[in-house]
């Protein structure tokens, strides 16, 4: 089996960092309306520094055995590295799901309506086969020209939104119920999925420093502080009458007689949810020994699409596949639980030897 490329943690980073920002373009409804974006700001902040907490397991076994959680069961325990790849595939079934439903649905109800959301998920998951296929260092390179499309991107939404500013459509106020605060957070908490594919991929990089942790999720932050601005300010109550609000924000964006932003958008949540699919089947892979074997890549693809064409005729499944709580209790369970029991298992078996 060929064997992956070391990278530096620099580009991997970048590429989690632009997957995370998937959550703010995709967001439809799942920030309280009645908050205001002072309010939204601290639920922001709570929630990614949740997130920072989330990458600690995965950061102490990468400094201190410089391996990821299927890498330090490897050799060891073939039953507990078994389970272990089982329920992160599980996991990751669920993550792809719960990206690739909205995106579909984004798609074609704000951007192309003649497309069926099923052609478009089979279209994403072949070409995603594919980068899988190549590799994760691949896929972190692609991240590079992902990120100078998205800086270009950010400058003509934020740009050309600045003409639309008016800040009597909102609030800087502190406005929000507990309620409105537990929901805002917990959608902010579902960037920590990152964590995951952190403690799943670390053995790949080299260089590993826990501030690039802290940059990322702070440069996360601002992106969707923005967002949450300029969606408030620059749209205002419209927005919260119109699904997915960073579109419409897209839309609102113009630079002079230059319009069509919206393209843009699509173009860097097409890629975002392309490179989360992408990584999500080489953790599977890998978590069966199984990296870069075009088969095992293409039959965890099937069942990714069997799930999607399934919610896409069932309302049922679709919500049990976007719930953020949910995916929030099971992002705690795969970036903290079984991490940590992971390393004690191999501590607890290593005194026993001794």
């Amino acid at each position: 089996m060929q064997q992956e490329v070391r990278f530096s943690s620099k580009r991997f980073f970048l590429t989690l960092m632009l997957c995370a920002c998937s959550v703010i373009l995709l967001q439809n409804g799942d920030v309280s309306q009645s908050s205001s974006f002072a309010f939204n700001v601290v639920c922001v902040a709570v929630g990614l520094f949740i997130c920072f907490l989330m990458f600690i397991p995965a950061a102490v076994i990468k400094r201190r055995t410089d391996a990821d959680v299927f890498t330090l069961l490897q050799g060891r325990s073939v039953s507990a590295l078994r389970a272990v790849a089982v329920f992160y595939a599980l996991y990751f079934i669920y993550t792809a799901e719960f990206f690739l439903l909205p995106y579909t649905d984004m798609f074609c109800k704000k951007y192309y309506s003649d497309a069926p959301p099923c052609v478009i998920s089979f279209l994403v998951l072949a070409g995603c086969v594919y980068a899988a296929f190549k590799g994760i260092n691949v896929i972190t390179r692609f991240g590079i020209f992902l990120f100078a499309f998205a800086m270009l991107t950010n400058v003509l939404i934020f740009g050309g939104s600045l003409s639309s500013l008016n800040l009597a459509n909102n609030s800087f106020s502190f406005e929000g119920d507990p309620a409105d605060f537990l929901k805002n957070t917990a959608y902010f908490i579902t960037p920590g999925f990152i964590a995951v594919l952190f403690a799943c991929l670390s053995s790949y990089v080299n260089g590993f420093r826990l501030r690039q942790t802290a940059v990322s999720l702070l440069l996360t932050g601002v992106k969707f502080i923005c967002i949450l601005f300029f969606v408030c300010f620059a749209v205002g109550a419209y927005a919260s009458r119109q699904e997915y609000q960073s579109f419409v924000l897209s839309r609102v964006a113009h630079l002079g007689s230059f319009a069509g932003i919206e393209s843009f958008l699509t173009g860097v949540s097409t890629m975002s949810v392309f490179m989360i699919t992408s990584l999500v089947l080489c953790c599977i892979g890998k978590g069966f020994g199984k990296s870069k074997s075009l088969p095992f890549i293409s039959f965890a693809a099937a069942v990714i699409f069997i799930i999607h064409l399934a919610a896409a005729y069932n309302q049922s499944v679709a919500m049990f596949f976007t719930a953020p709580l949910l995916f929030d209790s099971l992002t705690l369970a795969a970036a903290v639980i079984a991490p940590v029991g992971c390393y004690w298992l191999i501590r607890r078996s290593s005194r026993e030897k001794t």
